[in-house]
């Protein structure tokens, strides 16, 4: 069995569900620039996983693994050179 394809992506300021409700971590309640883990493979409505900046990771049912496919396709089709600018983003995530 080979190892998920998993990308763990900031996201630009606050992260919202599908249907525009704010998502937060429910430990510290963060809000802001969190962290989701997409699975490339997985197109599936089962949970994302988040983590805040503080460190808490979570499931979050709202954020179906799908929709973090459908957003890095989104982002690929805008920008198609952004995946060799992760180290960069990974930085200024955690300046930020």
């Amino acid at each position: 069995m080979s190892e998920p394809a998993v990308l763990r992506w900031p996201l630009p300021g606050r992260a919202v569900d599908q249907d525009g409700r704010p998502i937060a971590c429910p430990q510290c309640g963060a809000a802001d620039r969190l962290l989701l883990g997409m699975d490339l493979d997985d197109h599936t409505d089962a949970p994302s996983y988040m983590s805040c900046r503080s460190g808490h990771s979570w499931a979050e049912e709202r954020m179906p693994r799908r929709l973090g496919v459908l957003l890095l396709a989104d982002i690929l089709d805008i920008e198609p050179g952004i995946l060799a600018h992760l180290d960069d983003l990974q930085r200024e995530h955690e300046a930020g």
